[in-house]
């Protein structure tokens, strides 16, 4: 069976396709390397010797000398550490295996071979942090390394100690990881320029949440963007005087930073509406006008769209209309 998504607003009719067959896709199964679990099976005894025999299989990792003996103690210090311990334990219970993540990954890369079958896909490591909370994936060389123990779940007391806001808390679980995953590849493969004035901004975040509508097309838009359900419906209801808002205070040229801070940055709400909506309303925007100009512009594809740096001409040619 086919699956349909429907995108943009209300008056769009041209929609496009965007679960396209993979199944002739040419890319190996997705296998993660989980090097959490070689690290802290290690005995302490012989830690310098295991390491070495490890260190092959885990280069993105264990790349240092490991003659050294003060890359031994540092090694040694980060797996005797209670918290991480209790933090791979907590890994190990909760992620027993990795095939369905695994699986969304390698459907995910087939979809971004079949748009750029030029560029490479990374090798896939996973790894205990300490609480990384600021890059729960990263790029390092080429390799994506994924920190499982930012995905634990709200229910998590080590990320309220980390003094974390709730709003960042609740995207802290499984159901983000691929979805994070792909949002790095972006970054990784595409410049996303910062933007001079609110409309850059809005139309650069649009295209990204736009890649993530082509690489995970069967992924929730609140998930994709990081909102509750509540706060997504709250856009849903209110687009249309999101944008009145937009354009009767003159912000899609507005480069005050103040203004374009609270329309892009994270946080609860946006501060210029009520505590019922999302943050980073800016993003939500953008993404809906750039949905609705890959939808009325089915020549355009999608390499030609993140090329596309006249944000202009992507509104102009939109023809986007809020849902009243």
């Amino acid at each position: 069976m086919v699956v349909i998504i429907f995108f943009g607003s209300c008056q769009n009719t041209n929609q496009r396709y965007l679960n396209i067959d993979i199944n002739n896709i040419k890319l190996d199964p997705i296998k993660i390397n989980r090097y959490e679990q070689a690290l802290f099976s290690i005995s302490t005894d012989s830690l310098q010797s295991q390491l070495k025999t490890i260190a092959p299989h885990f280069p993105v990792f264990l790349s240092a000398n490991l003659d050294d003996t003060l890359n031994i103690i540092q090694l040694h210090q980060f797996i005797t550490d209670p918290l991480n311990r209790m933090l791979y334990d907590s890994v190990n219970a909760r992620f027993p295996n990795l095939r369905n993540l695994e699986n969304s990954l390698t459907d995910a890369f087939k979809r971004f071979k079949y748009y750029f079958p030029e560029k490479q896909t990374p090798d896939v490591f996973t790894y205990v942090s300490g609480l990384l909370y600021e890059m729960p994936v990263q790029f390092f060389n080429d390799d994506m390394i994924i920190a499982l123990d930012m995905y634990l779940g709200s229910g998590m007391k080590e990320y309220r100690s980390l003094r974390l806001p709730l709003y960042q808390i609740q995207r802290m679980n499984g159901n983000f990881i691929a979805r994070d995953a792909v949002f790095e590849l972006y970054y990784y493969h595409f410049l996303e320029k910062p933007g001079k004035d609110f409309l850059q901004q809005m139309i650069n975040k649009g295209k990204h949440l736009y890649f993530l509508d082509a690489i995970l097309p069967e992924t929730s838009d609140s998930i994709k963007i990081g909102y509750p359900e509540k706060k997504l419906q709250w856009c849903i209801n209110n687009e249309s005087n999101i944008w009145a808002f937009i354009i009767e205070n003159d912000l899609l040229y507005a480069s005050d930073l103040q203004i374009n801070r609270k329309f892009f940055v994270d946080g609860p709400f946006t501060s210029e509406f009520t505590s019922a909506s999302p943050a980073r309303i800016g993003e939500w925007i953008g993404w809906q006008v750039v949905r609705s100009y890959m939808n009325n512009n089915p020549e355009v594809p999608l390499a030609k769209l993140l090329e596309e740096t006249d944000t202009q001409k992507i509104l102009k040619n939109s023809g986007y209309k809020p849902r009243k």
